[in-house]
């Protein structure tokens, strides 16, 4: 299989280069396709530079920032995909690897034009972003191959846009925690917590597609319940500030939850953080498979989430601690039991760390890829 890349030319693109889920995975398998393949590759991304370059520098992988917007207009999207398939061009690569429902679109209508050899369409989540609408359908339709990272996004695509079954794999994240940048004391110490504290935490931007808000309800009960027995446990959310934030703080303060409720905002060292708690935690409404579940249990962590498709392929459909979906009652029931009960959070905590050694490994998901693509440029 690395003979079968070796010296192949692959352009990723993203929407952004900021990190997050997508930009991991896709430096793993970049590192992969240049270290195991000898292929080589590129990072392109569409919006503003962040993160994801600092670590392409670090680790010696080119990338390059091409600023598209959504264009508005028939004419707009022929200019914009035109000047793209110019740029792609240039660059003579034998496969353009978008990732993300913009990247996906534009990269579907201009790889031909650039003279490459495949396009595979990476689908990241359920189809949140994506309507059915006619510049989606044109892009699935002149796109040959699809790879989703979990059977929730393929069926997504087989169902709404009849992309026939052998066009479409599933490869699935692998995830790896990074080395912690600092223990389990010096985080609970900068948190302003007690080493004895309990703390959940749930990692995940703060964005209208995730549902914080049944799990500051869910918090509200379960903080209720601790009065006269001690402290209450702490609940953490680490992740970007985006469209839900300021909701999100008022209904905390509605909620009179005060100092039981931390907003960290972005955290690099996401690793030491998941060390320094006692339970991981993840309300959505609708996931493809996501990483802040992926990684809390990469971290031994036992999880409280919510039981949609792409979380329970996350957790295998055999998991006892999913709720229903904006069931704040039920969410805060759950926490409850795992906070009383040590030996249940152990015991899942490690069964959900061989589940991803098992299902999750990088290795697979890079050994997997590079084989499909190897396959389909032959």
């Amino acid at each position: 299989m690395a003979n079968r890349l070796n010296g192949k030319q692959i352009i990723f693109s993203l929407e952004g280069l900021e990190l997050g889920g997508a930009e991991r995975q896709i430096l793993f398998l970049a590192n992969y396709l240049i270290h195991s393949c000898d292929a080589k590759v590129q990072i392109w991304g569409f919006r503003d530079p962040g993160r994801t370059v600092e670590l392409c520098a670090a680790q010696g992988i080119p990338w390059r920032y091409v600023p598209l917007t959504w264009p508005r207009g028939r004419r707009a999207w022929v200019y914009n995909v035109l000047r793209l398939a110019s740029e792609l061009r240039r660059e003579t690569p034998d496969v353009v690897l978008p990732y993300g429902m913009f990247p996906n679109i534009f990269c579907g209508l201009a790889w031909r034009l650039s003279g490459a050899k495949l396009c595979v369409w990476n689908q990241r989540d359920e189809g949140r972003y994506l309507t059915g609408r006619s510049i989606e359908r044109w892009a699935v339709r002149l796109t040959p191959k699809f790879i989703s990272n979990s059977g929730h996004g393929a069926g997504f695509l087989m169902d709404t846009y009849g992309v026939d079954r052998e066009r479409v794999k599933v490869v699935h994240n692998g995830v790896v925690l990074q080395p912690a940048e600092n223990h389990r004391e010096t985080w609970r110490t900068r948190l302003g917590v007690q080493s004895d504290a309990f703390l959940a935490c749930m990692v995940a931007n703060l964005h209208g597609f995730k549902d914080h808000l049944t799990l500051l309800k869910a918090w509200r009960r379960l903080v209720d319940g601790f009065e006269g027995l001690g402290d209450p446990p702490v609940l953490l959310l680490a992740g970007r500030f985006g469209d839900m934030t300021d909701r999100l703080k008022a209904l905390a303060y509605d909620l009179e939850l005060g100092r039981t409720v931390r907003f960290l905002g972005r955290v690099d060292d996401i690793t030491g953080l998941l060390a320094a708690c006692d339970l991981g935690v993840f309300s959505s409404k609708t996931e493809g498979c996501p990483n802040g579940v992926l990684e809390s249990m990469a971290a031994g962590l036992a999880v409280v989430a919510t039981d949609i498709p792409g979380i329970r392929e996350a957790l295998g459909d055999d998991y006892p601690y999913l709720v229903p979906a904006q069931d704040p009652d039920a969410f805060a029931e759950c926490i409850v039991h795992l906070v009383a009960d040590s030996q249940s959070r152990s015991s899942f905590g490690a069964r959900n760390r061989r589940r991803i050694e098992e299902v999750f490994k990088p290795e697979r998901m890079c050994e997997a890829t590079a084989a499909y693509l190897a396959d389909w440029l032959e």
